[in-house]
C-alpha cells in the first residue's frame, strides 16, 4: 500500500499533567500557520474548545468557547491564521457525564458562545479571561479537571454507565466482531447495552462500532505498517475490502487509497 507525502498537522497533543486519564483523554492545542480547513472525523468522543484570536504580537484579543458533541459524519472546520485552538477531549463515555449534558441532543452539533458558557458556569471566567496562551491553556485544563470530579469519585457515575464503558473497552480489544458477541462475552442483554451506550455515548451502539473500527484503520494508514489494503481490511476487522471503503466514504469522505491526513483518535 503507497503511502502520500503526508503534511506536517499543526495539530499537537499536550501532557494531561493533573488531569485524570480515566475521564480525560487528550489535551490539545491547533495552531495553523495559515487559514486553512481542516476536516474532523467523527471518534465518537465530545470535545470542550477555547479558540483564541491572536493580535500581530500574540495577545490574546478574545476567547469563545466551544463544546462539540458526538459525530457520526466527517465535518470541516475554517480556522484563520489568527486563531489559536486549546482544547479537551473527554474519554468516550465520560463527556456527557463530566459536562452535565446530554450527548445525544448533541449529536453533530458543536455549543458555542453564551451556549457553552452556561454549561461551564463560574468554570468558564477564567477561560474567557485569559490574555496569553499558556494561561489559556492552564484555564482550560483546571476547568476540564473541575468538570472531571463534578462527575463524581466513583469509576462509573451509575450502573447503566458502567456497563457501557465494559461494552466500549471491549469493542475496541475486538474490531469486527459481531454485537451478539459483545453480548454475549458481558453477560448483557443487546438491549440493555443499546440503551446504555446510547445514554453515555449520544450514539447507537453499532454505529459507534463503526467508527472505532474506523479510527483505528486510519491509524494503521497513517503509520503506513500495512503492505496493502486487503491487509488493512483484515487486520482492521472489515468483512472485506469492499465494506471497509464504504466505510471510508461514511466516516471520512474519502476511500482507504486516498486518505486525507487528519488527526487521528486510536
Amino acid at each position: 500500500m503507497r503511502s502520500s507525502p503526508r503534511e506536517a498537522l499543526p495539530y499537537e497533543e499536550l501532557p494531561l499533567g493533573a488531569l485524570d486519564p480515566a475521564r480525560i483523554e487528550a489535551l490539545w492545542r491547533y495552531r495553523p500557520a495559515a487559514g486553512r480547513r481542516q476536516t474532523i472525523l467523527p471518534d465518537g468522543r465530545m470535545d470542550l474548545v477555547a479558540h483564541a484570536l491572536l493580535d500581530a504580537a500574540g495577545r490574546i484579543t478574545a476567547v469563545t468557547l466551544a463544546i462539540a458533541g458526538p459525530a457520526d459524519r466527517p465535518g470541516t472546520v475554517a480556522h484563520r491564521a489568527a486563531l489559536w485552538s486549546v482544547g479537551v477531549r473527554f474519554q468516550l463515555g465520560w463527556g456527557g457525564a463530566c459536562l452535565g449534558l446530554n450527548p445525544a441532543t448533541l449529536v453533530n452539533r458543536v455549543l458555542t458562545g453564551p451556549a457553552a458558557e452556561q454549561a461551564l458556569g463560574p468554570l468558564a471566567l477564567p477561560v474567557l479571561a485569559a490574555t496569553e496562551t499558556e494561561g489559556l491553556q492552564a484555564a482550560l485544563a483546571t476547568a476540564a479537571a473541575a468538570l472531571a470530579r463534578r462527575a463524581g469519585p466513583a469509576p462509573a457515575t451509575s450502573p447503566s454507565q458502567a456497563r457501557a464503558l465494559l461494552a466500549l473497552r471491549w469493542l475496541r480489544q475486538h474490531p469486527g466482531a459481531p454485537l451478539h458477541a459483545l453480548c454475549t462475552a458481558l453477560a448483557v442483554p443487546e438491549r440493555t447495552l443499546r440503551r446504555d451506550v446510547l445514554a453515555a455515548v449520544g450514539l447507537p451502539l453499532r454505529s459507534l462500532a463503526g467508527i472505532l473500527r474506523f479510527q483505528r484503520a486510519m491509524a494503521w494508514v497513517q503509520r503506513g505498517h500495512l503492505s496493502s489494503l486487503a491487509d488493512l481490511a483484515h487486520e482492521a476487522g472489515y468483512a472485506d475490502q469492499a465494506h471497509m471503503t464504504r466505510q471510508f466514504r461514511q466516516f471520512g469522505g474519502f476511500t482507504p487509497a486516498l486518505p486525507q491526513q487528519v488527526p487521528v483518535v486510536a
